[in-house]
């Protein structure tokens, strides 16, 4: 063997070693804790994992919760928050660091976030790296076609490999009981599907956050043991994602920032809860990624379907963006802008800004905007 050949596989063996000595990490630090918690869906993740995370710490044990919505972001046990700081793109290998560090801070639960798309990721991710027991899925609804499916049905069937074999699943999708229930059973694993009219009990439930979400984190807390009541009192005092669904009203305008529900079907969802009257004038404001041509799209069918009276583009290829708007809606006023600071809040009639699209770079400065300058509508609920 030549050197080349002996450094290939010296580096080979080593890696390998890396492998095993990885894997073995990982086992052990998934026997020290009682059960991880892998919650995926189209849209709510965010919400639902802390959600549960805060119910059933209510319960009185101890809990790490890790979520990756508009930022990614740590839920210690004492319940201290850290921001996810990240020297690259992000990579479903930060899933393992936080399974060992659960273990490390004696947490008996991880409620984690999934941040895979693609469906060897979600497999990888649910089954190898954290050996997840109760999988969770929110809904499925068509986002991320690009990589995900041209359908619900295939969503779901993306979704659905990051779930547990012989362990517990729990979602709120009730459109697709017949897929769940045969992928439950080949998976040896039981199946609940959650329903939101069963809040009645629990004072404020239905305006605390869209009751599908209530119903299907209170499911999970009561299935590890949680009472009902003392799960739904943490689950009432949980810590949102700080860029969350928001309303915010002043200068005759209500600034609605759905940058995070960022799909046709929850944004029309939002749309009907918070309309005002039929002479409000309707914005939909697009805050466009570069690297997400295919979320632009989605957001020129959306113009198309709900016909705004004006549409306006924050972001990145802005001329490609108004050309799709234009088709969509010819008879709406477009207007770019450069930065989030040249957006204007007032208006001299009623006015309904609808922010869409994407929460990165501009649309975080855009809510900060609003966060100091509008007044946040509390007690909307809605906030997914």
């Amino acid at each position: 063997m030549n050197r080349t050949e002996i450094l290939i596989a010296v580096l080979g063996c080593g890696f390998l070693i890396y492998l095993i000595w990885e894997a073995f990490r990982v086992r052990a630090d998934r026997k020290k804790l009682t059960h991880v918690i892998y919650v995926n869906g189209t849209r709510g993740k965010s919400t639902v994992t802390r959600m549960i995370a805060a119910g059933i710490t209510a319960g009185g044990h101890k809990v790490m919760c890790k979520t990756t919505g508009t930022l990614p972001i740590a839920i210690y046990p004492d319940g201290h928050q850290e921001e996810v700081h990240r020297r690259g793109p992000a990579n479903i290998r930060e899933q393992m660091k936080f399974l060992h560090i659960a273990a490390r801070e004696g947490a008996d639960y991880l409620v984690i976030e999934c941040m895979a798309l693609l469906p060897e990721y979600q497999r990888v991710s649910g089954k190898n790296m954290l050996h997840c027991d109760i999988g969770v899925i929110t809904n499925a609804r068509l986002d991320h076609m690009d990589v995900m499916g041209d359908t619900r049905e295939e969503i779901l069937t993306c979704l659905m490999e990051m779930l547990p074999e012989k362990g517990q699943i729990f979602t709120a999708e009730r459109d697709f009981d017949e897929m769940l229930q045969a992928r439950a059973e080949k998976l040896g694993s039981s199946l609940t599907i959650t329903d939101e009219n069963t809040l009645g009990d629990l004072p404020g439930a239905e305006s605390l956050d869209f009751p599908e979400n209530v119903a299907l984190a209170l499911a999970v807390c009561e299935a590890v043991g949680v009472d009902r009541k003392t799960a739904y009192e943490g689950i009432r005092g949980f810590i949102r994602d700080p860029y969350a669904l928001s309303i915010f009203k002043g200068n005759n305008t209500v600034f609605v920032n759905a940058l995070s529900a960022n799909d046709v079907s929850s944004t029309q969802m939002i749309y009907d809860k918070v309309r005002g009257a039929e002479d409000e004038e309707l914005v939909i404001l697009i805050n466009n990624r570069g690297d997400r041509p295919a979320r632009a799209r989605d957001m020129a069918r959306l113009v198309k379907e709900m016909q705004p009276q004006a549409v306006w583009i924050l972001g990145d290829n802005q001329q490609a963006l108004e050309a799709l708007c234009r088709k969509a809606a010819p008879k709406a006023k477009l207007t770019g802008y450069s930065v989030a600071e040249e957006v204007p809040f007032a208006s001299d009639k009623p006015r309904l800004i609808m922010a869409v699209g994407n929460i990165k770079n501009e649309g975080i400065r855009l809510v900060e905007r609003a966060k100091q300058e509008l007044e946040l509508t509390e007690g909307v609920g809605y906030v997914q």
